[in-house]
């Protein structure tokens, strides 16, 4: 289903939380919404979900007007950061609790339930009950709830935020497969960029309120629209004035290099070496590269170098 956000303002008191948002989400893509703390996009996912009234503005699905709609009548799954289950309910009970609201006949909750607690690889869990549950499978037997319902819209809400970094890449990859598989419109709200450029088919970069850019992935991060997209996507450094990332500088010996200068610090971080430079016209860059290529320079705190960006290939 795709989702049309039309001039959408959200206002606290006198503060625009969200500031007359307008944007298209695809049918069928995984959407990531990406800012920083305070950035506006939890609450443009409320207001999505029915969660969060708009003072401005109209929320469409699939042609259909539900500014106005109740949230238990959108159709829409969702997920948050801190879930909250059934502790007494067993992860088939808690999976199956949308469904028995809806008073489907035990029958198709049971069908349905085996379908999700498969999809989400949880069958040899289903008797278990949270307690019991590593938080990488309590996140999917939230998301599987979520999904118990054949929602038209699926809209997570920092929903790895609360695991160690290895489940998160896990999960990661998992969701990723997991939207591959059912197709459902997704809307990831994040604060995390490798997640988001992971994931995502679309993001949308906010800021104060606003959307600073809309793209897939890749178009983004060559082409940021805005200085703060440039470096909210990753890393930065200023080299002759402009912003360029790190990774697009190369250290070369003085006489071929383009600005000269000597290195000033080295900061190895496992595969990765950062080189910072202090350069003839008193700015100091630093320079990304891969732990190879900084031994193959043999360079050292002190040493004149001279640094240019990449040749492109």
């Amino acid at each position: 289903m795709s989702i049309s956000l039309s001039h959408l303002t959200k206002r606290y008191a006198s503060v625009a939380v969200v500031d007359d948002v307008t944007v298209e989400i695809p049918e069928g893509s995984l959407t990531a919404i990406l800012g920083p703390s305070g950035s506006g996009k939890s609450t443009l996912l409320k207001m999505i979900a029915g969660l969060e009234m708009p003072d401005e503005g109209r929320v469409v699905i699939e042609g259909d007007d539900v500014t106005d709609v109740d949230p238990r009548f959108r159709d829409i799954g969702f997920c948050f950061q801190h879930y909250a289950p059934f502790r007494h309910m067993n992860v088939a009970k808690n999976i199956g609790f949308g469904l028995r609201v809806r008073k489907q006949p035990k029958a198709v909750i049971a069908a349905k339930v085996s379908e999700l607690v498969e999809l989400v690889k949880l069958d040899n869990k289903a008797l278990s009950y949270p307690s019991q549950l590593s938080g990488g499978e309590r996140q999917r037997m939230a998301l599987a709830r979520a999904l118990a319902i054949e929602p038209r819209v699926l809209l997570l809400d920092e929903p790895f935020g609360a695991l160690d970094a290895i489940v998160r890449t896990e999960l990661r990859h998992w969701v990723k497969e997991l939207h591959r598989q059912i197709k459902v419109t997704t809307i990831l709200v994040t604060h995390d960029q490798d997640e988001a450029m992971e994931v995502a088919d679309q993001l949308l970069i906010m800021h104060s309120g606003t959307i600073e850019q809309a793209g897939n992935p890749s178009e983004l991060y060559d082409a940021p629209a805005t200085d703060f997209v440039h470096g909210f996507l990753g890393p930065t450094t200023v080299f002759k004035g402009v912003v360029v990332r790190p990774h697009d500088l190369e250290i070369v010996s003085p006489s071929s290099g383009v600005m000269e200068g000597v290195v000033t610090s080295i900061m190895e971080l496992g595969f990765e070496v950062q080189v910072t430079l202090t350069l003839s016209d008193g700015s100091m860059p630093w320079v990304q590269m891969s732990r190879n290529e900084f031994r193959s320079l043999g360079v050292a705190p002190g040493a004149p170098i001279a640094v240019r960006e990449r040749v492109a290939l």
